[in-house]
């Protein structure tokens, strides 16, 4: 009856055959199971000691009220009841893993480690102990150690179900988001994913750059929970990521509707408003947000954030986001980030500090042989500077790298018109001579 999920009746005979005999430990212990899956938690916790006690080599009584207890948030009691578990029985390892997310639970990560070289020594292949105690290791941020051990616990439990997706959020924390896709594939080949972890995924995936997989997953949660406002301004987001604008302005109407107050909703306005080019509109939800909650924590969303900020004219506040994020040497501490040194150089020649500026641009230059921007940065550079010859030279070295798009052939065309303008104005202060070659 149990087992069929027939609980009421599985209850009521339990209950008859431990009132015949009360002395049957192994008869509680059903009893507990039953009412715990009908869910009195407590009630289940009693019988599950009073069964501990009369079988007291019994693992699998401790076992569940440890289980239980670790349900209940009760971490201190539950230590207690997973290592009487472990005495009886030192190879279980689901009492050794429990017991690990317990202490981690309770900030006592130095025993979750002692109980985890004793799951090494007593169990074969401990799966479930590399994830917890990897667990452990994320929180406190030792990301090398947490990376071992979520690869150990894939090795050895390949079933386990979303070890891949935590195992990719410590990636995402290492700043190794591009390593996550074929790890996030491979979950999902592997069966159903529960929608939390879905979800998980849907944020790895959007802060590592991969809109596509995002929204691809998005519509398929969003059909289960079509209410969720939260789902509509992620739909928003990778929408407005892939540039389709009017679906992203739907769907952030919709998250409107469902929760005025969600968090993040007028950024991500904002950001549609300064993709549509209504930079106006834009401003004051930046401002708003700004003031309202702390500063992106995603790399990705906080890239944006600064860029949407320069672009509707708040460069002080660009500078100072960008800045507490990524410090001030960035030609050292990102030397090999492009998207970093790409907005780096930009805030600086926003803001007049023109030999950072170049300095940054030639960074980019060095790891992107062909990046456009670097090219018309350090072209622009050499125009304010005063050196058109160099400043020529780089503006036909963009514009001979290959097809430029429309966007990137106008901004070469300005360039070279403001070169030309600047060459007149610099003989016309000259009195007419030629301005010295540089």
């Amino acid at each position: 009856m149990l087992r069929q999920g027939r609980l009421a009746d599985a209850e009521r005979e339990l209950r008859a055959a431990v009132a015949s005999d009360p002395s049957r430990g192994d008869w509680m212990l059903n009893l507990g199971w039953t009412l715990e899956a009908i869910g009195r938690l407590e009630e289940a916790l009693q019988l599950y000691r009073q069964s501990a006690a009369l079988l007291p080599t019994a693992r699998d009584p401790r076992l569940a009220e440890g289980l239980i207890l670790a349900k209940l948030t009760r971490h201190e009691e539950a230590v207690a009841a997973f290592e009487a578990a472990l005495r009886i029985d030192p190879k279980c390892e689901t009492a050794v893993s429990m017991l690990i997310r317990a202490l981690a639970q309770l900030g006592r990560h130095e025993e979750a480690e002692t109980a985890y070289y004793m799951a090494l020594h007593a169990i074969e292949r401990p799966a479930t102990s590399h994830l917890e105690i990897a667990r452990s290791l994320l929180a406190r941020g030792d990301l090398k150690r947490a990376e071992h051990c979520f690869r150990r616990a894939i090795a050895e439990g390949p079933s386990l179900v979303g070890a891949r997706i935590e195992l990719a959020r410590a990636l995402l924390l290492a700043d190794r988001g591009r390593e996550t896709g074929t790890l996030l594939a491979e979950e999902f080949r592997r069966g159903a994913v529960p929608p939390p972890l879905a979800l998980e995924a849907v944020r790895i995936h959007l802060a590592s750059g991969r809109a596509a997989e995002a929204a691809q997953l998005l519509d398929q949660l969003v059909r289960v929970e079509p209410s969720n406002p939260r789902l509509h301004l992620m739909i928003a987001r990778a929408m407005r990521r892939r540039e389709d604008l009017v679906r992203a302005a739907r769907h952030g109407e919709i998250a409107t509707r469902l929760a005025p107050d969600l968090p993040g909703l007028a950024l991500e306005a904002a950001l549609v408003a300064v993709a549509q080019g209504r930079l106006d509109a834009a401003r004051p939800l930046l401002e708003k947000e700004l003031d309202a909650r702390p500063a992106p924590t995603d790399r990705i969303d906080l890239l944006e954030t600064v860029q949407a900020l320069l672009a509707t004219g708040l460069v002080e506040r660009a500078e100072r986001l960008f800045n507490a994020r990524f410090g001030l040497d960035i030609r050292r501490t990102h030397r090999m980030d492009e998207d970093v040194l790409r907005l780096g150089a930009r805030i600086a020649l926003e803001k007049g500090h023109l030999r950072e500026g170049r300095a940054r641009a030639r960074r980019l230059l060095r790891i992107a042989p062909h990046s456009l921007v670097a090219l018309h940065n350090l072209a622009l550079v050499a125009i304010r500077r005063g050196h058109f010859r160099a400043a020529a030279a780089w503006i036909e070295r963009g514009r001979s790298s290959g097809p430029l798009d429309e966007a990137s052939d106008l901004g070469f065309r300005k360039l070279r018109t403001l070169l030309w303008t600047e060459r007149l104005l610099a003989l016309v202060r000259g009195g007419g001579r030629r301005p010295a070659k540089r």
